[in-house]
């Protein structure tokens, strides 16, 4: 499974990079990657934008199906949280 792995003050979170349908911005600047799955991961952040997300889509166009070692993302604040939830 290809993931890529998100900065953060305190190390890296980890996401996955395989059967994305979309990554974009939501709330303002909350970067929401859907998956085919019927799932999302949310990468929460103050001032997160179309950069950001296009730093992530870059890093998921490395990994989807592929293996070894993930890309570090680093977005423009390293203040983040990721979680992951049902699409509704």
């Amino acid at each position: 499974m290809g993931h890529i792995r998100i900065a953060k003050a305190s190390g890296f979170d980890i996401t996955s990079a395989d059967g994305v349908l979309s990554v974009k911005i939501e709330n303002t600047d909350d970067i929401v990657i859907a998956y085919s799955g019927g799932t999302k991961s949310t990468i929460v952040g103050t001032g997160l934008d179309q950069t950001d997300a296009q730093l992530v889509i870059n890093a998921i166009d490395i990994m989807d199906g592929a293996a070894g070692p993930a890309p570090l993302v680093e977005l423009s604040t390293k203040s983040i949280e990721i979680s992951g939830a049902l699409l509704p």
